[in-house]
């Protein structure tokens, strides 16, 4: 494992997620002109066996958003949306257009991933005063398994330990759940308690 985290260390990683949402939320609402709340039921820092566990079965299929990170610190940024609440949040955020077609639900989810994975680095930025930008999202519908292996054969080398952040969106009285992984590279959390005096 890349180090041992204390409960102190963990808390500061996992409250840097929980501004991450609250940023996200805010974003998205202003985007679509709605109130939306997103809260965060569970957040962990995982080992890499147990993130397929996290959002289900091996052959689930899922809409998987993919940013890359660059700057101070490297990775990749994952959201995942099994594929019945997928539709959902498609059916709420595009309720009243016509003529709805493949490339505008995966242009939703773009923006959607964009939206989380620079709402969750802003928090790191604004915490840790690191420069950091991702890439242009990438969106895929796939089994979890093959889209698990996708992003870490992307990702290169990645780190032991990943950030998962349970998400809940609440948006007209609809409930909508998914899946954020940040997968740092190696040594990616200790330069972050680094800046925070916590390592």
């Amino acid at each position: 494992m890349e180090l041992n985290l204390n409960e102190l260390q963990i808390d500061a990683l996992k409250e840097i997620g929980n501004i991450g949402a609250g940023n996200a939320a805010t974003a998205l609402s202003q985007l679509i002109n709605k109130k939306v709340d997103m809260s965060v039921p569970q957040l962990d820092i995982l080992e890499f066996s147990d993130m397929i566990k996290r959002v289900g079965n091996e052959d689930d299929e899922v809409v998987a958003v993919l940013l890359k990170v660059f700057g101070d610190i490297q990775g990749n940024i994952l959201f995942l949306v099994k594929n019945e609440e997928a539709q959902k949040f498609f059916d709420t955020l595009m309720f009243g257009f016509s003529d709805i077609n493949e490339e505008m639900f995966y242009s939703m989810f773009q923006e959607i991933g964009n939206i989380l994975g620079n709402s969750y680095l802003n928090a790191v930025s604004q915490i840790t005063n690191l420069s950091l930008l991702t890439s242009v999202p990438s969106v895929a519908y796939d089994m979890l398994a093959a889209v698990m292996t996708t992003t870490f054969i992307d990702a290169e080398q990645y780190s032991d330990l990943i950030l998962a952040i349970d998400t809940k969106f609440i948006i007209d009285n609809n409930e909508i759940a998914g899946n954020f992984f940040f997968i740092p590279k190696p040594g990616t959390f200790n330069f972050i308690l680094k800046k925070l005096g916590l390592c």
